[in-house]
């Protein structure tokens, strides 16, 4: 029963974040792992289709493939040869259809904003520890990741069905948000590439564009504060908590050697401290939140 009263705990900090006010916009950081891709054709497939009465022609169903816009998203649970080649953070709605082309992307502005897609603004980077991938070059509407092999076609790395158990995080990227998320999710849109085996040598397989809309949620610095900010605690308890989050932005902002790895180990001495104040101190499920991000915040600035 755990996680639904953390589920419950969340609730209620982004419903006293939201009390509190918005913060200011900034560059915020996010964490892909292989699991959370593999699985976003089918998660979104579902969310978009029990949205099928607001979203009218722009989604339905072609070939057993989810169609939205009129891309498709082919399950790379359900269909064991089918691999994810190529990843894209679009800045937003409108970047659609110079990302995907005007054919592709007829209609999909509205309809990624009726899935409540964010926007965000440069600049913005990528980078990537998954093997066989690289990032792309910079640009100014999209984060993107390819296979090493792409262009030649080479699936060599790409995720499939096998991918689904891999949480350990792959992708990162930051990106300057116009509006800030507080505690909770941000819903960006993304293009995903997936292909099917390759007929001839050296040439790439069939290959599907998935235009969707997945949730992800900041894993920095400001993450942490903002959870220690809407979390019921008491002085003593806030103060500590709050000293070690400024010893972690003391170290970012070093420019001496080893400072984001010192940083990464002062979030993680963050969560061994929530963990011991858990039960007497600080409510397990609120414990519970803040540690699960503070792990992720530690693997960020690992990257």
């Amino acid at each position: 029963m755990r996680r639904p009263v953390a589920a419950i705990a969340l609730a209620v900090l982004a419903l006293a974040a939201g009390l509190a006010g918005p913060a200011a916009a900034a560059q915020r950081t996010f964490l892909m792992a292989p699991a959370d891709l593999v699985a976003a054709p089918d998660l979104f497939g579902a969310k978009a289709l029990a949205r099928s009465g607001v979203l009218g022609k722009a989604v339905g169903l072609k070939s057993g493939a989810l169609r939205f816009g009129k891309g498709l998203c082919p399950s790379l649970l359900l269909d064991p040869n089918r691999r994810l080649t190529r990843i894209r953070v679009l800045a937003g709605p409108a970047s659609a259809a110079g990302v995907v082309g005007k054919g592709l992307a007829k209609d999909l502005a509205g309809a990624l904003g009726a899935m409540n897609a964010v926007s965000w603004l440069p600049p913005a980077a990528g980078k990537t520890r998954q093997a066989f991938w690289v990032a792309e070059p910079p640009a100014a509407d999209v984060v993107g990741f390819t296979t090493a092999g792409f262009a030649a076609g080479d699936r060599t790395g790409a995720l499939g069905r096998d991918d689904a158990a891999n949480r350990t995080p792959g992708f990162r990227f930051i990106v300057d948000l116009g509006v800030e998320p507080g505690i909770g999710s941000v819903d960006f849109a993304l293009v995903v590439t997936t292909e099917l085996p390759a007929k001839k040598l050296g040439r790439p397989g069939k290959r599907s564009e998935c235009i969707m809309v997945a949730s992800m949620v900041p894993v920095d610095l400001q993450a942490l504060r903002d959870l220690v900010a809407a979390t019921p605690l008491g002085t003593v308890t806030r103060n500590r908590l709050a000293y070690l989050l400024d010893r972690v932005q003391r170290f970012l902002g070093s420019s001496r050697a080893g400072a984001a790895e010192r940083a990464a180990r002062n979030v993680r001495t963050f969560a061994l401290e929530v963990a011991q104040r858990s039960e007497n101190e600080i409510p397990p499920a609120f414990a519970e939140a803040m540690i699960t991000r503070a792990n992720a915040v530690a693997e960020a600035l690992s990257f």
